[in-house]
């Protein structure tokens, strides 16, 4: 039916994505002038080659500021709902396998799980929304970690925020505490109190404790590192004092390896928990 009037004229609905997953394609042409089709590339990429839609860092930006979760998640639909799942499978396990070979190439990780708890990833989502809003300086810290993660999950990392995935040793224990309730960012070390990281594993298998049949525990952890103080070379156990810097958001260590310090558990979402074997046996 045709309506006649004299108000104003509503404003075009926006084209969506053909491939069904119900976002609107970007209204700006691409650089070759030519209109897109699709939300975005990995849901053109993800729909031809696997059957079934996600969508990277900047259109879960434009959909919805990137408050739901990854679009690998097993428990994606049933947000913005209540969930927490440990999901294990041989593909997160072979990820697991080749970030921690880099350094460590006997390594062997038996199983790996990837935590997936609605109340952990409100948090952290909402803490990279403001960091997003706020500003951020963009570094390109080239961890080694970005470089055995499929690209396709690599794109739902906010770079704008310099968001990266990171390692942290541990205990069983502490690993399923965190899974739930996340870090308590109070470690004394090097840098003073704080949550510490590392891209390279062999530097985190240095502080992995072994569970009762042997294996050792490792986080792969999403971290916002925001605005990022870089630190002279060598120890300085007063660097928490960073902490009550408003334009410090984390703190760059160097001693025989680089320490990523965070002091806000928010810019940390725990993962994947890792059960591996250093030496392979």
């Amino acid at each position: 039916l045709k309506y006649a009037g004299t108000g104003p004229a509503c404003p075009p609905m926006a084209a969506e994505c053909e491939n069904g997953c119900g976002r609107s394609i970007p209204e700006r042409p691409g650089p070759d002038g030519q209109k897109f089709r699709t939300c975005c590339k990995s849901c053109a990429f993800l729909h031809r080659t696997k059957g079934f839609c996600g969508h990277d860092i900047t259109c879960d930006i434009r959909a919805n500021d990137a408050v739901c979760p990854p679009w690998y998640w097993k428990s994606a639909a049933a947000w913005p709902g209540a969930f927490h799942e440990e999901v294990g499978g041989e593909y997160v396990r072979q990820m697991g396998t080749k970030i921690l070979q880099r350094r460590m190439p006997k390594c062997q990780v038996e199983r790996c799980e990837r935590i997936e708890d609605a109340l952990l990833w409100e948090s952290y989502s909402a803490r990279r929304a403001f960091l997003r809003e706020r500003g951020v300086v963009v570094e390109d810290f080239k961890p080694e970690t970005s470089e055995s993660i499929a690209f396709s999950a690599n794109t739902t990392l906010d770079h704008s925020v310099n968001e990266v995935w990171l390692l942290h040793g541990t205990s069983e224990e502490a690993a399923k505490a965190i899974a739930r309730s996340n870090f308590v960012c109070s470690t004394s070390g090097c840098f003073g109190k704080g949550a510490y990281f590392a891209d390279n594993s062999y530097k985190s298998d240095q502080y992995a404790k072994r569970t009762e049949d042997d294996a050792k525990i490792m986080l792969l952890c999403r971290v916002v590192l925001g605005n990022v103080k870089r630190l002279e070379k060598g120890q300085d156990r007063s660097a928490d004092r960073f902490a009550d810097d408003p334009a410090v958001d984390s703190v760059l260590g160097l001693t025989d390896n680089r320490e990523f310090i965070v002091f806000d558990a928010s810019q940390i979402y725990p993962e994947y928990i890792m059960y591996y074997r250093p030496d392979g046996t």
